[in-house]
């Protein structure tokens, strides 16, 4: 699925031949619409400055022949790929080919790869297995290398927080006890 985003023609419209080539992967609705989020952020910034060329590829599409070829050709002259997916040991066997196909067609060059690994919804939270994956391909490929990291969400953190503080006041008073216990004379000897 691709898509052409270009600003009507004005006195400020970008130079001929301004087009910012971007590649999306996505596990599913959820990852396509956090992935959607971020192309609409770049294209409200950027709108002015150049043309955007979009296109879409669902993991499970990535299971034909064709539309790996096709993929992998976009991925190879893309300024920008964002791979969208939940958080987990590693990606789908058939992206991880469909990677290791454009990867070494890269060119030195500008390019950046943007790992969106996880979501709120996931149990595995932090920097994964996919992460790590994609920052080597991305070194491989020639490309910079930007991850996101879905961590704890905010409700989260303070339960932690107050359960650390709790058991902090247990450990107090415990040391406490410790320390007003009556003091042991520290020199003692013949010759005191």
């Amino acid at each position: 699925m691709n898509s052409l985003f270009t600003k009507p023609q004005t006195d400020e419209s970008p130079e001929e031949g301004e087009v910012f080539f971007t590649l999306i992967a996505y596990e599913d609705s959820m990852t396509r619409n956090r992935a959607m989020q971020i192309c609409d952020r770049l294209m409200e910034k950027f709108w002015m400055d150049m043309e955007f060329d979009l296109s879409w590829w669902r993991f499970d599409f990535l299971r034909d022949a064709g539309i790996v070829k096709a993929a992998a050709n976009a991925a190879a002259r893309s300024d920008l790929i964002l791979i969208s997916a939940h958080a987990g040991r590693e990606l789908p066997s058939h992206v991880q080919k469909w990677i290791e196909t454009w990867v070494p067609r890269r060119e030195v060059g500008n390019g950046v790869l943007v790992a969106m690994i996880g979501t709120s919804e996931d149990q595995l939270r932090g920097l994964t297995p996919i992460h790590v994956y994609l920052r080597e391909a991305a070194q491989r490929g020639n490309l910079d290398y930007l991850p996101q990291v879905v961590d704890a969400p905010l409700n989260e953190l303070n339960t932690s927080i107050e359960t650390i503080s709790k058991r902090a006041e247990k450990v107090t008073s415990l040391l406490d006890g410790i320390l007003h216990r009556p003091t042991i004379p520290t020199r003692w000897g013949i010759n005191e």
